[in-house]
């Protein structure tokens, strides 16, 4: 592959991919978080099929997100000044980021407090809200945006590995991910996840330098590719079937989930390429609303559950997969809804509050 010379301001069908990135992310969290709740995932042995089709399917999504990110520097921000790259990401995605994770840790103090009194802990608010913004743990998902901040911090370097060599540095990270695996639930904040999503996010780069030879590769391999795809995705639905548990440094899991998702990434960007004008509508919009989604799926996801569980506290397999449908429906509807009504309010200023 050789790097492209035409550079548009704006990509659609990149921006449409990060709506079909936020479906996925979305995906990983609605029928896992019911599983867990509901106890089915240790109590039913037969729930085994959901999780493995589910997780098959969303597992390791917010590669998309690095990956884009990487695809997007190349293409649209190398050209800006570093100044002007880290305020945009301060304002974009660490102010929203600080302000959700205050109320997450608002909404949470009288539990966490009573935590704290009762092991002995002095720590105060402001000392437990510090520890949320550096680990991402006042909601689950937010382990990402710590990880993303030093993936904007890595990219000074990574730019410099762009020209040497025809990038050849770039691909190597962005390989090294079948080798270094990340961690996952409960230590979802680590170096090696680090480096995994480093792996993403300098791939994206690499590409976006070659997004046209990229296009053109594809479709030369597209069946080759497509073949790839079936291999990967059977492979990984297998080793979460089997609930493989990986004991060593490399995860050979891991390695699939990062092969499958990239080769998904491209044959997705190729179709709506292939696509354009006749793409969703939808996928434009959800596009746009991303990271707004984001921050704020998974409380809908979170009440509901708890909310049907009261009533319903041993749902069967059925139930399960079908409410896990009906939560995810709900909580994509209800996060768009909130953050076009905030966005509607606040305007260009909403983006400090919720990333829009």
């Amino acid at each position: 592959m050789t790097a492209s010379d035409s550079r548009p301001s704006f990509i659609p069908y990149l921006h449409q991919f990060r709506g079909i990135a936020i479906l996925a992310i979305i995906g990983a969290h609605a029928w896992s978080l019911f599983g867990a709740f509901s106890g089915l995932q240790d109590s039913n042995p037969e729930y085994i099929r959901i999780y493995s089709v589910t997780e098959t399917l969303f597992h390791g999504s917010t590669l998309f997100f690095a990956l884009i990110s990487g695809l997007l520097y190349s293409r649209v921000l190398s050209q800006q000044r570093w100044l002007v790259f880290f305020g945009n990401k301060l304002r974009n995605v660490l102010a929203p980021y600080a302000f959700i994770t205050l109320v997450f840790t608002v909404l949470a103090w009288p539990e966490i407090h009573a935590y704290l009194i009762a092991n002995r802990i002095s720590y105060n608010f402001l000392q437990v809200y510090g520890f949320q913004l550096l680990t991402g743990q006042a909601q689950i998902h937010l382990w990402y945006i710590p990880v993303l901040s030093l993936l904007f911090l890595s990219t000074p370097l990574l730019n410099m590995l762009r020209s040497p060599g025809r990038g050849i540095g770039l691909l190597l990270l962005g390989l090294m991910p079948l080798l270094v695996s990340r961690s996952t639930y409960p230590d979802l904040i680590s170096v090696k996840t680090v480096f995994f999503f480093l792996g993403a996010y300098a791939m994206g780069m690499y590409l976006g330098d070659r997004l046209d030879a990229m296009h053109a590769f594809i479709e030369r391999h597209k069946t080759s590719l497509w073949a790839a795809l079936l291999l990967l995705t059977t492979a990984n639905f297998l080793l979460f079937y089997w609930e493989y548990v990986p004991n060593a440094y490399i995860s050979l899991h891991q390695s699939v989930v990062y092969a499958q998702k990239m080769v998904m990434a491209l044959l997705i960007l190729q179709l709506l390429k292939q696509a354009g004008t006749q793409a969703p509508k939808l996928l434009d919009t959800l596009g746009t609303y991303a990271f707004s989604l984001y921050f704020l799926h998974l409380t809908f996801i979170w009440q509901f559950t708890e909310l049907w569980l009261k009533f319903h506290p041993k749902p069967g397999l059925l139930e399960a997969a079908g409410v896990g449908l009906v939560f995810y429906g709900l909580s994509i509807t209800l996060s768009l809804w909130l953050s076009m009504a905030v966005h509607k309010l606040l305007g260009r200023h909403s983006r400090w509050f919720i990333g829009v």
